[in-house]
């Protein structure tokens, strides 16, 4: 067993939510106790954390580590106007052009990015249609190697046509299959968005859900006013019934944004037991609104970062201040921390089966640590002000039991190497999206 000691513990949502100097023990890949006296027995290891202080290791619930090398490339010949031509100017013309290579690159250098910022659980949704077969095995394994507990979900659409469709369709059920047993991994059945996929091809993807016990899709759903147009052009009454008209939305469905979702929706999510992720600064850079309140009481979201950035602290406060913007004096917002370290903790430990993103016993050991020096007292009531307007980037973070990140250093990774790597990269496929 491991043994932390002189830990200043941060666990907001939790009964204690600020434990001083406090002991925490480790138990292969697992916390096995959290106390505030020296617990007895022998252990194999002590790390004595000096007076720093500790978050449970942070959990992004929707990214596009494939969008990474997105970054500071050249705006599009024609700009957009509206949401579908940022898809189609964008996106869908970059994830086109993403070869293996490519595709790793971004994998290293999005994962790097998270776990440099504390996250330890990243759920994720891909797309590269000119490297479907292995891909999810690929950002698997670099998960893997990085410490990262990885969800794996290739984007399934109309948009490529068929071959490519039948493609990407299998690409979720092997990697499902593959990756079954391990705890590290967790396979969901990745979904574009309803306006790209046809009546034959939904009709597709629910015989194949059904086909393993437990599985759920993981989807865009109503991000824009104009998947809603499109459910109700095919003669639904919105994008929710659409896909639970085929028996889509399930206790295991992965439920992205939501942001023009009837309240009748939410009430149809909820009895079914779906997840819903929040992107807020995705959101506001789309310029597609913003999540209704109903959708944020009563449904608990988790929160994700749709591709936008791997920092999940950032990504709170950024979502509280994006909707703080547009409320009068008084008016209630959204329980950013809630979201981050209440309800994303439940949406992970569902979709993974184990228990993360706690520091609890029983939970995957994953924590980011920081070497932070409070100006002013830190106590139960104000964990909320040092969490998202005092801390910076951890120095160290641990995943698993092990040590990932030391003195701000990926351990195992020569980063110097992975960015010159992602450098040459960018460079090919901003070069092939043109």
């Amino acid at each position: 067993m491991k043994l932390l000691k002189n830990l200043n513990l941060l666990r907001p949502c939790s009964e204690k939510p600020y434990l001083e100097n406090a002991y925490v023990v480790i138990e292969g890949e697992t916390f096995r106790g959290i106390s505030t006296s020296e617990p007895e027995g022998e252990f194999k290891e002590i790390m004595d954390c000096g007076g720093k202080f500790a978050l449970p290791g942070l959990i992004n619930g929707h990214h596009h580590l494939y969008s990474a090398l997105a970054v500071g490339m050249p705006p599009p010949a024609r700009i957009p106007l509206n949401f579908t031509q940022i898809l189609e100017e964008v996106w869908w013309k970059l994830d086109l052009a993403l070869d293996r290579d490519a595709t790793l690159t971004s994998f290293e250098s999005g994962l790097i990015d998270s776990l440099k910022a504390g996250t330890t659980t990243v759920i994720d949704h891909h797309c590269s249609p000119s490297f479907i077969e292995g891909s999810l095995s690929l950002l698997g394994e670099t998960g893997k190697r990085l410490g990262i507990a990885t969800g794996l979900a290739f984007e399934v659409t109309d948009r490529n046509g068929a071959e490519l469709f039948e493609k990407s369709l299998q690409e979720n059920l092997d990697a499902a299959e593959k990756h079954a047993e391990d705890p590290e991994l967790a396979a969901l059945l990745g979904l574009h968005a309803s306006f790209t996929l046809s009546e034959e091809s939904l009709k597709k993807v629910a015989e194949v859900l059904s086909r393993k016990v437990g599985w759920g899709i993981h989807t865009h759903l109503s991000e824009d006013r104009a998947d809603e147009e499109d459910a109700r052009e095919r003669g639904y009454g919105s994008v929710v019934e659409r896909l639970d008209h085929y028996g889509l939305i399930n206790s295991n469905a992965m439920l992205i944004h939501g942001v023009h979702c009837l309240e009748s929706d939410a009430e149809r999510m909820l009895k079914h037991g779906a997840y819903l992720v929040h992107n807020p600064t995705s959101n506001a850079n789309n310029r597609i609104g913003m999540l209704p309140a109903i959708a944020a009481e009563c449904l608990k979201p988790g929160l994700g970062t749709d591709g936008m950035q791997s920092n999940m602290i950032r990504e709170a406060k950024e979502g509280m201040l994006i909707r703080s913007s547009h409320l009068g004096g008084g008016d209630t917002g959204v329980d950013y921390q809630a979201l981050l370290f209440d309800h994303n903790p439940r949406v992970a430990t569902a979709v993974f089966g184990s228990n993360i993103g706690r520091v609890e016993p029983g939970f995957r050991a994953d924590l980011a640590i920081y070497d932070y020096h409070p100006r002013t007292e830190v106590h139960e009531g104000n964990v909320f002000g040092h969490v998202f307007f005092g801390l910076d980037a951890p120095c160290d973070v641990m995943s698993g039991g092990r040590m990932r990140v030391q003195d701000h250093r990926v351990l195992g990774i020569d980063e110097n190497a992975a960015k010159q790597e992602a450098a040459d990269q960018s460079l090919r496929l901003w070069k092939r999206m043109q």
